[in-house]
């Protein structure tokens, strides 16, 4: 995670999060005085916005999606790994690939709502918190965040797999938005293969839409265990 943390791109990327929600604050219909908990209700605006879902899976996969290719075409990999075991290694990598994805994203989020307390409460009629609808904002930049980890997950795999930058960086765009085209024009009913509705989670779900987070575990989970599994197969080789 220090290394994540250090790396300039990780902040860049954080940065770029943040101005992808601000793009999807409904600015031009604001006008004072704001109802109560509107601050909530932007938040969410802006977490399922068009910027941010273009966004996704742009600025995922750039902090730390191809980092096998580069430290495997620099020669660091074959320095470091003599002197690390290579499951300690495999088990660093996962994380710090599915925390590239995910943390940037949260991050920004924090700073996104944060930043709208500080500027759209003020203006909204006295009220007390929704504390319902603040846990719900919580939990969309929660699947937002999951879903960036994701798709830098995947972006890992392609990495181990193609060992070539424009394999590790383009094909999760190019398979995210297969899934958007064969929702939207193909498979109208299929909803749980639509990215944005993972975010929005407007469709059923089950109870208490608890099925959202167990798809998302079993997503996360399978696409973990076939990133461990190629890299495990690429230490091999060295």
């Amino acid at each position: 995670m220090r290394e994540l943390l250090q790396e300039r791109g990780f902040w860049i990327v954080s940065l770029l999060c943040f101005l992808g929600m601000a793009a999807g604050f409904p600015f031009h219909g604001m006008e004072a005085p704001l109802a109560a908990g509107s601050f909530l209700m932007y938040c969410k605006t802006a977490l399922g916005a068009q910027a941010m879902l273009f966004l996704l899976p742009v600025a995922a996969v750039l902090p730390m999606g191809a980092c096998y290719v580069r430290e495997a075409s620099s020669g660091y990999l074959k320095f470091y790994i003599t002197r690390i075991d290579r499951t300690v290694y495999i088990k660093r990598k996962l994380l710090q690939v599915f925390a590239g994805g995910f943390l940037p994203f949260f991050l920004a989020g924090l700073w996104m709502c944060a930043a709208a307390f500080l500027f759209i409460y003020p203006l909204e009629l006295r009220g007390s918190v929704d504390w319902d609808e603040a846990r719900e904002v919580f939990r969309m930049l929660l699947r937002v965040s999951l879903t960036g980890g994701i798709l830098s997950t995947l972006s890992g795999i392609f990495a181990a797999l193609f060992r070539n930058y424009y394999m590790a960086y383009g094909l999760p765009f190019v398979c995210y938005y297969m899934l958007v085209i064969l929702k939207e024009r193909y498979l109208p009913e299929f909803y749980a293969m639509y990215p944005a509705e993972w975010i929005a989670v407007q469709q059923d779900w089950g109870t208490d839409k608890s099925g959202i987070w167990m798809f998302y575990l079993f997503l996360t989970a399978a696409l973990t265990l076939s990133h461990g599994l190629l890299l495990q197969r690429r230490l091999t080789e060295i």
